[in-house]
């Protein structure tokens, strides 16, 4: 078999044991609760719907589709009323009879005059295609904060389904030190251990229910960030559905980043702005030309008694010339355009590094709870046989208390293993711009979230005998 060949066999069978290993991880994520569920789908879907920002957002883009509409307005005709009176007095005795010169009059005018651009430099046109650029990175910005907005509901979500199996971690680990504490204490009354073991399992016992305070406090702060994300409270059976069609390498997995992603698409329309403004400010160094037409009537006009009227049309054009400062104006806009080309290229690489640290995190989840589920086990099976012979009198209470500390400090780390691998293949799909795609959330519907800085509760504290620092999900 050729080397490609079994190249293939093996990406093959990874793409198999990732399905595979990612349904199973659903499936322990979903607790055993009532069926009628707050399900991810619709989590995600309230929180990129009604959260207030979206409504702003919307209106931002609402009104960038209208500022574009309203320049329609430049290439239809202009049509002014104008009107005049006033007090006259004219000493003109060469243009004016003996009964008028020197006449106080009170003149009377009104006109009605149409204009109509016929070029004016191009800034018309360019000022059209600048609030289309401006309209369209208005919307590629909107998708990309749907992205954000999508990943911090599934990070709270996913928080909630974790926090409330650290939850059931603890509390079995107290009822397992109990069981500890109800045998040592029938052995003591037996004579066979001294009263010191019943107080240090007592010891132990009160530092599993501190641990479980923490748990508690931190669930309840997942719950305050579910309702600040979502808008309301997390349900009941709630559940993380697998993701399909992830990225086999690295390399596909930056690739499809940078050809999706929201951010580069509406970097290019900051780009195309620059130009087009370009277009629009040195516009003035071409000839203005307008159609002008009108009527006009009035009485006592200019000193002259009587009424009269008239009527134009005609061609007007204007050029300047010459302006003070053109060179330093069309520098100015090169590195204008410079400058936003540069961002452009400073965001290709910030999306670049996010692709390939999403993916980094994504393999080391995979291969870190595969770890942890064979510790666990491992822990589990050495804190059972100690207990046989503790029972048998072959072991010490302490080797006891201390493998049931060690199965707790290991579970307690696989239940947030698992859902950090859960978090992290939907953070793939949000490297991708694909993550509101998958809920299906249509554009309109998409609200702005402006940072990407949420990340989940953790829970800071000073190591105790009982680890129930909760690690953020990465």
């Amino acid at each position: 078999m050729t080397s490609n060949g079994l190249g293939r066999q093996l990406w093959s069978a990874t793409r198999v044991f990732n399905f595979a290993f990612a349904s199973a991880l659903a499936l322990c994520l979903g607790p055993a609760g009532p069926v009628a569920a707050e399900n991810l789908r619709d989590a995600v879907r309230a929180a990129v719907t009604t959260n207030p920002t979206g409504r702003a957002a919307n209106a931002d883009v609402k009104a960038s589709a209208l500022e574009l509409l309203q320049l329609r307005r430049d290439y239809q005709p202009r049509l002014l009323l104008h009107g005049e009176v006033g007090v006259e007095r004219y000493d003109d005795p060469d243009r004016l009879g003996p009964a008028d010169n020197r006449d106080t009059k009170v003149n009377r005018e009104i006109g009605l005059t149409a204009e109509l651009t016929l070029f004016d430099g191009y800034r018309r046109a360019n000022r059209v295609y600048r609030n289309a650029a401006r309209l369209d990175g208005a919307i590629f910005g909107l998708l990309d904060a749907s992205e954000t907005m999508a990943l911090n509901a599934v990070e709270a979500y996913i928080d909630v389904v974790r926090h409330g199996r650290l939850l059931g971690v603890a509390s079995r680990n107290i009822a397992r030190h109990r069981e500890i504490a109800r045998q040592v204490n029938d052995l003591v009354d037996g004579g066979k251990l001294p009263v010191s073991a019943r107080f240090e399992v007592q010891e132990r016992l009160l530092a599993a229910r501190l641990g479980r305070l923490d748990v508690e406090r931190a669930m309840a702060d997942s719950h305050a960030r579910y309702r600040a994300v979502i808008g309301r409270d997390p349900g009941r059976g709630m559940h993380v559905p697998a993701v399909r069609s992830l990225p086999m390498t690295k390399r596909e997995m930056v690739v499809r980043s940078l050809r999706n992603s929201f951010r580069l698409k509406e970097s290019g329309q900051k780009i195309a702005q620059t130009r087009f403004q370009s277009g629009i400010t040195t516009a003035d160094e071409k000839p203005q030309i307008k159609l002008q037409a009108g009527v006009r009537a009035g009485r006592d006009v200019t000193g002259t008694s009587g009424s009269e009227s008239d009527a134009f049309v005609g061609v007007r054009l204007d050029w300047e010339l010459y302006a003070g400062g053109r060179d330093a104006r069309r520098r100015a806009l090169q590195q204008r355009t410079l400058e936003a080309e540069a961002e452009r290229q400073k965001i290709v690489r910030e999306v670049r590094e996010m692709a390939e640290r999403t993916w980094n995190a994504y393999n080391t989840n995979i291969e870190r709870t595969v770890l942890l589920d064979r510790r666990v086990s491992a822990a589990r099976k050495t804190s059972d046989q100690y207990q046989d012979q503790f029972r048998a009198g072959t072991r010490s209470l302490l080797d006891v208390l201390d493998a049931e500390r060690t199965f707790f400090n290991v579970r307690f780390e696989d239940v947030s293993a698992e859902a950090s691998l859960a978090f992290s293949q939907y953070r793939m799909l949000a490297a991708q711009s694909r993550l509101a795609a998958k809920f299906e959330i249509e554009p309109a519907d998409v609200p702005l979230e402006p940072d990407f800085t949420a990340r989940a509760q953790q829970a800071q504290r000073p190591a105790a005998i009982f680890k129930t620092e909760i690690r953020k999900l990465e």
